[in-house]
């Protein structure tokens, strides 16, 4: 049997094959995976003049944070006013591209305001470190970005 081509026969083509081009669309765009920054983006949007004015406290510091990576360990030194000092914080090691991969660490520098962390268990690629810790009822934030590689 052979099919006479002429217009009518190209407009069922065409349109045949943009139905089955979007369903193909539409099955592929449901199974995408969605990865939110966080889970309660929305409870943290509220708060977020709270980190606004923590990550200005820190700017004010006479001293930066400093985070350096090196094979295998990730080093944070916090600034020399905090040396020996009580500090209550913790470290998220965060995963721009997959949140299931995120680490939080609680923040115990030794009394020279240096913590080391072991950066074995985490996969090559881009890490922020976001700091946040608090002293004398004054809440500080730093977050910085490293390669892990």
């Amino acid at each position: 049997m052979k099919i006479k081509w002429n217009w009518g026969t190209g407009i069922v083509v065409f349109i045949t094959f943009f139905i089955l081009t979007n369903v193909v669309v539409i099955i592929f765009a449901f199974g995408e995976k969605v990865d939110l920054v966080t889970p309660n983006y929305y409870e943290k949007e509220l708060k977020y003049q709270d980190e606004i004015d923590a990550q200005q406290k820190t700017m004010q510091l006479s001293e930066n944070v400093s985070v350096e990576y090196q094979p295998q360990v990730l080093s944070l030194q916090l600034p020399k006013k905090f040396y020996g000092k009580e500090i209550n914080g913790n470290i998220l090691l965060y995963r721009p591209s997959d949140s299931a991969k995120d680490v939080k660490i609680i923040l115990q520098p030794d009394s020279t305001g240096k913590q080391v962390v072991s950066t074995k268990q985490l996969v090559k690629g881009l890490w922020k470190v976001q700091i946040k810790w608090s002293f004398e009822n004054v809440s500080y934030s730093d977050e910085k970005s490293i390669f892990i590689n």
